[in-house]
């Protein structure tokens, strides 16, 4: 006679509210797992979201550490054969791109802040809100 183990599993439905994704899967310190699911999700995205972790619990995927290759067996996708592979540097030299960019307009962002500021504590009855305003019934040109 074969016996087989199933882990135990705790579910828990969490709003993500800001957060991105379906579901979480955690490994408990003793050995079980909790699936957290996004309880903005239908029905049935909320029975996929679990399904889909149920699958990286039972093929072992937090033994696992090559995250590309759980998902792709997770989703069951096949990758052709002469897909064009990236290097990983090209990637990295992206994002690194992407966050100076980022840095320099949260920098201006800060600066434009700061003149507003400034222009408010002027005082002489500048309000923003009815420049705004301004702008949007008649222009610049006036």
């Amino acid at each position: 006679m074969e016996t087989t183990m199933t882990p135990d599993v705790n579910i828990v439905l969490l709003d993500f509210r800001d957060r991105p994704g379906r579901e979480m899967v955690v490994e408990n310190e003793d050995g079980s797992f909790t699936i957290i699911i996004n309880s903005r999700l239908s029905t049935q995205g909320q029975r996929d979201a679990y399904y889909h972790a149920r699958r990286h619990i039972d093929n072992d995927d937090f033994e696992r550490s090559d995250v590309q290759s759980i998902e792709v067996a997770a989703h069951e996708l096949n990758i052709p054969t002469n897909a064009e592979k990236i290097p990983e540097s090209k990637y990295l030299a992206r994002i690194k791109a992407l966050q100076r960019r980022r840095k320099k307009i949260q920098k201006q962002l800060r600066e434009y802040r700061e003149d507003m500021a400034f222009l408010e504590s002027c005082g002489g009855g500048f309000d923003s809100f009815a420049r705004g305003e301004y702008q949007k019934l008649y222009g610049n040109n006036l």
